[in-house]
């Protein structure tokens, strides 16, 4: 009964996605109030793909093996916390966990968006309504999680053993919440060219989700390294696993996005970096979805092995990524040329510098994950590419990254001169030295580890000091402040 009304409610779900197109198009014409029914069709979708998640729920809790995916994944045996997990812990269901982040994000992003132009939330809902739609028709389709098995199974299958981990268990759904806002950047990144709304009040309004988003993708990431390090032998918590790379390609962009958007915050500069960022990093999330899906990668991580599943996911992949490009030459115009124009030493510049750093690393990931797939399909000829190809092309360029990193964050916006700042020279000398007793001790390779590891230590060090003046100064205000009032006071007496 519970799959039946799952089933039900995520047709319905489609249904109102019709209801909710055809009033935003009418409202683009309307008055400047974004019309109620709207929001009131959006929250209705959500609802009912909250039923339909939690139908599949109650199916695993129950043990309903007449669920074809309850019974490839679940047992009765299984204890009640991973027959929950477990709902997640497979294609089908991941899939509709990923839908119902969808319709979540944009709900909430209706509600908290009213001080934004009508038009923007508008064609901001309906970007996000072509991938909510998307997924949709792709769950239905090609990966129901409703299918019913006759006659009904008396035990299923099981959930893999090495799936059964709490780390593993509230993994997918941290990671999505990652994934799925940056769909609702990429929608408002799409939305701000459109409506030509791209400015410094859009970068404070969409900071927040770019920040929220980067806080996922970062514990997720966190939580799956550390259960592959404890779980899969690797002999560490990164093994630069194919699927692994695919959340780090998208944690990248995401990061890089953060920084343009604090600078597009102060200056209406970066707008070119920040839009193209905003559509990366959707798309490479799409694209990990589909490498995960599709068979092609071979790993522990991978939900399916379905070509047609990944053939579905590549088309709206592409289609995504074209409308992207055809919206970005045609309505995004810099108007800020004349400022674009950093001065050298400056908080902008060691942010630009950030970027290329970032989009360095990103490039080097991004090749080495698919190089062995391309190659694959041109000769036949099947390679890996592990951690020595990382290791040698990303660890030299890590040292002068962290030394940008400690600095940058010490210099002032629009210009900075060098007075003032002898004291870096000294924690990078104490940095060297500290780095020279420990890589002697340990007796390994010593000049790149003692410069890499003097990089990390000097920027660990300008990190607290600026932590530890920003203290100082808070207490020197918070009391300074009570005790000349205490004078006053007593002065007036």
């Amino acid at each position: 009964m519970a799959s039946l009304i799952g089933s039900y409610s995520l047709s319905f779900g489609l249904f109102f996605s019709v209801f909710i197109i055809f009033f935003s198009f009418r409202n683009l014409r309307d008055t400047e109030i974004l019309d109620k029914k709207i929001v009131s069709f959006t929250f209705i979708q959500f609802f009912f793909v909250v039923i339909s998640f939690l139908g599949l729920i109650v199916s695993f809790v129950n043990s309903d093996f007449s669920n074809e995916t309850v019974f490839n994944h679940s047992h009765t045996t299984k204890p009640l916390f991973y027959k929950i997990s477990g709902t997640w812990g497979n294609h089908e269901g991941s899939l509709l966990l990923w839908l119902l982040v969808l319709t979540l994000f944009i709900s909430i992003f209706l509600l908290k968006s009213n001080q934004q132009p009508k038009k923007y939330r508008i064609f901001t809902l309906l970007f996000q309504q072509i991938i909510i739609i998307g997924f949709f028709i792709f769950l239905i389709k090609t990966s129901s999680p409703f299918n019913y098995i006759f006659p009904k199974p008396n035990e299923g299958l099981g959930l893999n053993p090495i799936l059964q981990d709490p780390a593993l268990a509230i993994h997918p759904p941290i990671l999505y919440l990652g994934y799925v806002g940056s769909s609702i950047i990429f929608s408002s990144a799409l939305a701000a060219m459109v409506t030509s709304h791209v400015s410094k009040e859009w970068a404070k309004h969409i900071k927040r989700w770019v920040l929220v988003s980067w806080v996922f993708l970062t514990i997720g990431i966190l939580l799956g390294s550390i259960w592959a390090y404890y779980e899969l032998g690797w002999g560490g918590f990164w093994f630069w696993d194919p699927v692994e790379n695919v959340s780090l390609m998208p944690w990248f962009a995401l990061t890089t996005l953060l920084h343009c958007i604090l600078v597009l915050e102060k200056k209406k500069i970066l707008t070119s970096w920040a839009m193209i960022l905003s559509i990366a990093t959707f798309a490479l999330s799409m694209s990990g979805t589909f490498l995960v899906r599709s068979g092609i990668l071979n790993s522990v991580h991978t939900f399916a092995n379905d070509p047609e599943r990944g053939l579905f996911i590549l088309i709206f992949l592409f289609t995504l990524i074209f409308l992207s490009i055809f919206i970005f030459i045609f309505f995004h115009s810099e108007e800020e040329k004349i400022e674009n124009n950093f001065f050298w030493l400056s908080k902008e510049t060691s942010i630009l510098v950030n970027n290329w750093f970032m989009m360095y690393f990103l490039s080097v990931v991004l090749i080495g994950t698919i190089y062995p797939i391309f190659l694959e399909v041109i000769t036949a000829n099947k390679i890996s590419v592990g951690p020595p190809f990382y290791n040698k092309l990303i660890i030299p360029f890590l040292i002068p990254f962290l030394l940008a990193m400690a600095i940058g964050p010490k210099l002032n916006w629009i210009k900075s001169d060098l007075k003032d700042k002898f004291y870096m020279i000294i924690f990078l000398i104490i940095s060297f030295l500290l780095s020279a007793l420990i890589i002697k001790e340990f007796d390994i390779s010593f000049l790149i580890n003692t410069i890499l590891v003097t990089s990390a230590f000097f920027f660990v060090f300008l990190y607290f000091e600026r932590i530890f003046y920003q203290k100082i100064e808070e207490f020197i205000s918070k009391h300074c402040t009570f005790w000349f009032q205490f004078i006053n006071f007593k002065h007036f007496i």
